[in-house]
């Protein structure tokens, strides 16, 4: 791969799809990224999909679709998530939602310590029915 401009990946709305997520990330950063930013984003992106399919309703509605743009930029990454779910954004702490085990209050509880950690820029908005989260990263060398 020679360029990360306007590479995208949908999503069920389905934890399993974690996996996938992760291999395609993999892929994408193979040959463009440094390993430790790789690994930032990895760990972020992984973390705001399962915060999404777990507070904000996603696991309800296996009609949601979650799309993961990525796009590279003068030393940066930007990460775009967008859902047609409620409106959440999975950057709050703690998450809105009531999460259903201790184990998925954690979850939720460590994606965000660890976007607020690696990502140098989040911004969530909600434009036509759509939620959508911007993550910018840095490249580290």
């Amino acid at each position: 791969m020679s360029n990360l401009e306007a590479n995208r990946l949908e999503l069920r709305s389905d934890l399993a799809e974690l996996k996938r997520l992760a291999g395609w990330l993999k892929a994408q950063a193979q040959q463009e990224l440094s390993a430790d930013t790789s690994f930032a984003i990895q760990l972020c992106l992984e973390e705001a999909v399962a915060n999404i399919i777990m507070h904000g309703g996603g696991a309800k509605d296996d009609r949601l679709r979650i799309a993961i743009e990525l796009e590279r930029n003068a030393g940066t990454l930007v990460a775009s998530i967008e859902d047609s779910g409620r409106e959440f954004d999975p950057t709050q702490f703690p998450p809105p939602s009531v999460a259903k085990s201790l184990e998925e209050a954690k979850v939720g509880d460590l994606g965000i310590h660890l976007m607020h950690s690696f990502a140098s820029d989040m911004h969530y908005e909600r434009r036509d029915g759509r939620n959508r989260l911007t993550l910018r990263f840095v490249e580290m060398h």
